[in-house]
């Protein structure tokens, strides 16, 4: 199934909140880059791994998104996350330990579009919010 920018946010947060991987990962191209403050992700498998690793230490997660720009192969938008943080939250070369609370991440990310697929996301967003409440204070 191909998407573009026009239609992207909306099939992939209805794919996001009902838990349907297969949706989201049907949106973006095989060597999809995905590049976020902790580091950069290629492939559909460190997709799958890095989504499934979010319903596991939220399982109560939503996401909305707001485009504000789309253009022929861009498109940038708002977000907001919420959910409680239940379980070890598994990343490449890290763990984040869960600290119980509910949060709400608001983050933007930036998408490139080729032949109706995403094929490079970067998101920006602050991942104190993840932290326990001592390392938020700490440096």
């Amino acid at each position: 199934m191909t998407t573009g920018p026009n239609d992207y946010a909306e099939r992939a947060s209805r794919a996001f909140n009902h838990r349907d991987v297969e949706a989201m990962l049907a949106l973006v191209c095989e060597d999809f880059i995905y590049l976020d403050g902790m580091g950069i992700q290629t492939g559909r498998e460190s997709m799958r791994k890095r989504e499934t690793a979010l319903f596991e230490a939220f399982p109560d997660a939503q996401v909305t998104f707001t485009p504000f720009m789309v253009a022929e192969d861009f498109l940038a938008l708002t977000a907001l996350l919420t959910g409680t943080f239940a379980a070890p939250l598994v990343l490449p070369g890290r763990v984040i330990p869960p600290h119980g609370r509910h949060i709400t991440v608001h983050y933007a990310a930036h998408f490139t579009f080729r032949n109706g697929l995403a094929i490079r996301e970067e998101a920006f967003f602050d991942s104190a919010v993840l932290m326990p409440l001592a390392e938020q204070g700490e440096g």
